[in-house]
């Protein structure tokens, strides 16, 4: 089925049937953040944002934290006084983007910058500039976000440093995390594309030491004979999530080969209650203990929880969130009905880029997986986003070329009437996904995230943008 005619109805819109056509932001009055806050006036041109950014900006103390290339390929790092909105920038000159590669190297959007605290021990982590590369990572002095120095400094980090001896190399998509008592994981995959391995690993501030997990989170073992017998693979993930009971959740889909995305099949789902030593499926049957060296694989029973075919057109890594009752929400975009042109390349032709659609996928209490019928996805294509409101309200927001939006549903009738609003106007905009400050949305219930605040002309910035979750409540409210 396909979602049909976009009608506009005051600031929102809904939809009814017909064939499905592309949104039109700019038939919509844009909401408007609450706060823009500038960073920088000209950044890197080609990319600063990315769906792996997990995670881009974090808040602590005061003080929130966000990393980027500046225009001359630095690693950046900004910090805004929650307080006041001024902020600093601080650049590091001997991290240079794509140092000594050629020019494609330096457009390479997979080099991207994370970011994670440690409050234990009032450290912030930095990890930046991989594809298939030895590990980047750095950590500021301890006390760093604690006792907030006046103005920072190059001082105040430390050398570029090894997480631990033997940890795995050739790392792409590194990611920060804190369970819900702050301790710090990190998270990358060792490998290329279709032939991947991940790893995981845990910080102990009291020590101020890594320890790994398992280099081997998934294995990419296993033959799948929808795509040719194919006999390698890896995991793309989603958000990696800690629920409030300290229940790690990860969501993800395979992918048989690096040449085309149309190998990307179905949406998996596992758990873990002792921080990702071992791993349980859908129904709660333990599938793998990484303390005895055994790997999720595509073999492992229970993990498919919706079957979404090869040829789909599913999109690897995009957005998953919690809501109030610890239910994992994914958004992610894909084709209704597979599709196989007659030269399979990385993307799919051009001209048929008009059948993906944006779809929301949950679990419901008795662990049952649910999807939406599509939601319209503006082109060129952006990966979507997904937040819980504390009334579980989803929101699920993206950019467009003429600013970002949001679609949006309430959980009162189980997420089946979807509006869409206009958060901004043309002026902001990412290449990618904007993840948000996951602690100012849990804490303080502000969707906050960064942007680019030079869309209409040459170059590009960097700037934080707040939107409060109640008054996009309200927007919804006033139309329905």
């Amino acid at each position: 089925m396909r979602l049909g005619w976009i009608v506009a109805v005051g600031g929102l819109m809904t939809t009814s049937g017909g064939p499905l056509h592309a949104i039109d932001p700019a038939s919509l009055s844009p909401i408007a953040p609450d706060q823009a806050v500038p960073v920088e006036a000209e950044a890197w041109p080609h990319f600063n944002w990315m769906s792996f950014d997990q995670e881009k900006v974090v808040s602590y103390g005061g003080y929130q934290y966000s990393v980027f290339w500046d225009a001359d390929r630095r690693l950046t790092l900004a910090r805004r006084n929650l307080e006041t909105d001024s902020v600093q920038t601080l650049h590091f000159p001997d991290y240079l983007l794509a140092e000594g590669l050629g020019e494609r190297q330096k457009r390479n959007a997979h080099r991207n910058i994370v970011a994670g605290i440690s409050p234990g021990d009032g450290r912030l982590h930095l990890s930046w500039d991989h594809h298939n590369d030895d590990l980047n990572y750095t950590r500021s002095n301890e006390g760093f976000l604690a006792e907030a120095p006046e103005e920072m400094s190059l001082d105040d980090f430390e050398e570029k440093q090894e997480l631990l001896d033997g940890a795995p190399q050739g790392v792409t998509y590194p990611r920060f995390f804190n369970d819900p008592d702050d301790t710090l994981f990190f998270f990358y995959r060792s490998g290329g594309s279709g032939r991947g391995d991940i790893a995981i690993f845990e910080y102990e501030h009291n020590q101020g030491e890594w320890s790994m997990i398992s280099d081997r989170l998934f294995g990419r073992e296993g033959v799948y004979p929808e795509w040719d017998d194919s006999d390698s693979r890896n995991a793309y993930m989603h958000d990696l999530l800690f629920d409030d009971t300290g229940r790690l959740h990860i969501t993800w889909v395979y992918r048989e080969t690096y040449e085309t995305w149309a190998s990307n099949h179905d949406l998996h789902y596992a758990y873990s209650d002792d921080h990702g030593r071992s791993w349980k499926n859908n129904s709660g049957e333990t599938i793998a203990d990484t303390q005895k060296g055994e790997q999720i694989t595509i073999d492992s029973p229970g993990i498919v929880v919706f079957e979404i075919p090869v040829f789909s057109w599913l999109m690897n890594q995009c957005g998953m969130t919690l809501d109030s009752r610890n239910r994992p929400h994914v958004a992610t975009f894909h084709m209704e009905e597979p599709f196989e042109p007659e030269q399979v390349r990385h993307d799919p032709p051009e001209e048929d880029h008009d059948r993906l659609n944006y779809y929301h996928y949950w679990r419901d209490d008795d662990g049952k997986w649910h999807r939406s019928d599509p939601l319209p996805l503006p082109l060129p294509r952006r990966r979507p986003m997904i937040v819980a409101a504390p009334d579980d309200t989803i929101l699920i927001y993206f950019a467009t070329e003429k600013g970002f939006m949001a679609h949006a549903a309430r959980a009162e009738n189980e997420w089946q009437d979807w509006k869409s609003l206009r958060l901004t106007d043309s002026y902001y905009r990412v290449n990618d996904v904007s993840k948000p400050d996951f602690r100012r949305l849990r804490e303080d219930n502000i969707l906050s995230f960064t942007a680019d605040p030079k869309a209409l002309e040459e170059g590009s910035g960097f700037a934080f943008l707040d939107f409060s979750i109640e008054r996009l409540l309200e927007e919804m409210e006033r139309e329905e």
